[in-house]
């Protein structure tokens, strides 16, 4: 009895390992799995290359940080420099005469100086320290 056990085990390892040898022959298997793998590769690669890229942009914002570089600087020169050339354009272009035109832009000046000095003393007076001279209260 104990020998008729034992050749059924080692016939079914032995169907066993010929189904997997069989499984493993088989094409659209094989080609299933190097599918699959090659998904899992794809996915594997676009999170490297995702977290590559983000790492590149900290360090070399970090870099112009600590270059004293910034990105702000460029695009406010620009926009000032527009201003710039647009006024003189305007002025050179300006249907008025030419004293006329600067007394404008006189008159315009002195209201903006007017404005910062009032806002400025607007600001002493709601606690924002001033500048100390050192003879106050003497």
């Amino acid at each position: 009895m104990r020998t008729f056990g034992r050749r059924s085990k080692a016939k079914n390892w032995a169907r066993l390992a010929m189904k997997f040898g069989l499984l493993l022959t088989d094409a659209k298997i094989w080609e299933s799995i190097n599918e699959q793998l090659l998904e899992r590769a794809d996915d594997v690669r676009d999170a490297v290359r995702h977290k590559y890229e983000d790492t590149t942009d900290r360090l070399y914002e970090a870099r112009n940080v600590l270059q004293g570089r910034s990105d702000w600087v460029t695009p406010t020169a620009s926009f000032l420099g527009g201003v710039g050339i647009g006024v003189g354009l305007g002025i050179l272009f300006a249907p008025v005469s030419g004293e006329e035109a600067r007394a404008a832009l006189r008159d315009k000046a002195v209201d903006v100086k007017n404005k910062v000095s009032e806002f400025a003393a607007g600001a002493n007076r709601y606690g924002t320290p001033s500048t100390a001279t050192g003879t106050e209260g003497d």
